[in-house]
């Protein structure tokens, strides 16, 4: 699926998105930033799952990690 996002950029960042890209992609380039973010969060919410965890669950948990 592709879906279109339009984004108005102020001055300062286009600039530093046309000097990041260098001639390059503009649009790869943001969406491979979109992506780690997406990522970032992804991995912020696991971990705070895991937190969260308590008696056989949290043991569990930590026995798979161990053997991971």
């Amino acid at each position: 699926m592709t879906i279109a996002i339009s984004v108005t950029l102020d001055d300062d960042l286009g600039t530093e998105l046309s000097d990041a890209v260098a001639g390059g992609n503009r649009s790869a380039l943001v969406a491979q930033a979109i992506r780690e973010y997406l990522d970032s969060r992804n991995i912020a919410a696991a971990a705070a799952w895991h937190a969260s965890l308590e008696g056989d669950d949290a043991k569990a948990l930590a026995d798979f990690d161990a053997a991971w």
